[in-house]
């Protein structure tokens, strides 16, 4: 029986259901666990939670239940956000992520001689770190264990290049080769967790983890056949039967492996899995999804569908985010919108304001600039009205500034979905 009481008459033994609080104030890893120490407790009272839901089948109940609220389901009631469990397995309280009011993400601005020497240092890592996953796949193919601290200096050099600027190492990610894609998507994944873990400010201390949890979570696919990996063609049922079994393979591998950290276990074993409970391998839903898988799901599935693979031609990254946004019960929305701003990419549809006080359509990006868009104005808000369409690369000589984004029904665009679908219809012109 689950019953809801203040946060003040929690005792030992009592089975903690959920929280009521976001999970931006979830003071544990998990929502859902057995209370059985001092800590535990000190950090409830201590917390803004007021109140909570305890399962009486699964531990103690109230003492004096007669003067306690009644219990509801608190599921169902619109006004109260259920904090998602975050991790299956316990993590002391230190270490918990703590996040924090997120500022608007800042790159460092490099002169051109600068960011030239950084592409330069950036394309050497690369090299190396395709040598270096190549020879961590090909241990595990022979069976041998994982030696994470190995790839330490690895995680470091890729975090190193993300803080000094992102769009480097993941813009030459993006180019990939189809044959490199196994071995290059890891290193693309382990920047785009530092990246988003940055930008979501998780404590340092996690970031290298994170991208460690990056590095490793396709590991199992060192099992799947290249004849399978590199199929160009539609794959059968029994070989999306092998597909699937990689994140249990990747799994059992980093399990029999000694030092790898419980953040890349659960990522390696869950980041195919999706909010509504349609993924795989374990068809698990959002209560039981860490914050780390919700960040892999949504840079995996980014680096994918923007690489050149045996089997797809690659979107740009403006069209990848606005195709991941419109996917339903798939990733967590918050966190997308975070990865979204991490990134510094503006979607495809987006309603910007340029200068000149004209409104545009993001359309595209800019082959010069991935993280600028090219945008396509129709109207003027100096005119009050429509002016005919033009497209501007606004990363070609930095010629128009996008000033902010928009809200479409602000703006008196109402049926903005249809509007934009019409502006994206014409055909490109300059």
């Amino acid at each position: 029986m689950l019953r809801r009481i203040k946060t003040s008459q929690l005792e030992f033994g009592m089975f903690i259901h959920s929280l009521e609080c976001s999970w931006f104030e979830h003071p544990f890893w998990r929502s859902r666990f057995l209370l059985t120490d001092d800590e535990q407790l000190e950090t409830l009272l201590s917390s803004d939670v007021a109140w909570v839901e305890i399962d009486e089948a699964k531990g103690k109940g109230l003492s004096q239940p007669e003067h306690d609220p009644p219990s509801r389901d608190v599921s169902a009631d619109p006004r109260v956000k259920i904090a998602p469990g975050l991790l299956s397995s316990p993590y002391p309280i230190e270490n918990r992520p703590v996040f924090r009011p997120v500022e608007k993400h800042e790159i460092v601005r490099l002169s051109s001689q600068e960011r030239a020497a950084e592409v330069r240092r950036a394309s050497s890592a690369l090299k190396r770190s395709r040598t270096e996953v190549m020879n961590l796949f090909a241990d595990a193919r022979l069976g041998n264990s994982i030696k994470s601290e190995k790839m330490a200096p690895l995680v470091e050099r890729i975090s190193s290049s993300v803080n000094i600027d992102p769009t480097i190492i993941l813009n030459m990610a993006r180019l990939k080769k189809k044959d490199e894609y196994t071995y290059l998507h890891s290193v693309a994944v382990c920047a785009l967790m530092i990246n988003l873990g940055r930008k979501m400010r998780l404590p340092e201390a996690q970031i290298h983890d994170i991208g460690m949890a990056g590095l490793l979570h396709d590991v199992g696919k060192s099992s799947i056949p290249d004849s399978i990996l590199l199929k160009p063609s539609k794959l059968e049922e029994t070989e999306w039967t092998t597909i699937r079994n990689h994140p249990q393979r990747g799994h059992e591998i980093l399990s029999a492996s000694e030092g790898v950290c419980d953040i890349a276990l659960e990522v390696c074993l869950r980041h195919h899995e999706k909010m509504d409970g349609t993924g795989y391998p374990g068809k698990v839903t959002a209560d039981n999804l860490s914050v780390f898988t919700r960040m892999a799901a949504i840079c995996d599935v980014y680096d994918a569908i923007t690489s050149q693979r045996p089997y797809n031609v690659p979107l740009s990254a403006s069209q990848a985010l606005a195709r991941m946004q419109s996917f339903s019960g798939h990733f967590d929305q918050l966190i997308l919108r975070e990865f979204v701003d991490s990134l510094g990419i503006l979607p495809v549809g987006t309603l910007v304001k340029l200068d000149r006080d004209e409104l545009a359509v993001v359309i595209g990006e800019s082959p010069s600039d991935y993280a600028a868009p090219i945008v396509r104005t129709f109207h003027s808000l100096e005119k009050g009205g429509p002016i005919t369409p033009k497209d501007i690369d606004t990363g070609r000589k930095r010629s128009r500034k996008v000033l902010t984004v928009e809200d479409p029904e602000e703006c008196g665009f109402a049926d903005w979905p249809n509007m934009s679908a019409q502006l994206l219809a014409e055909p490109l012109n300059s």
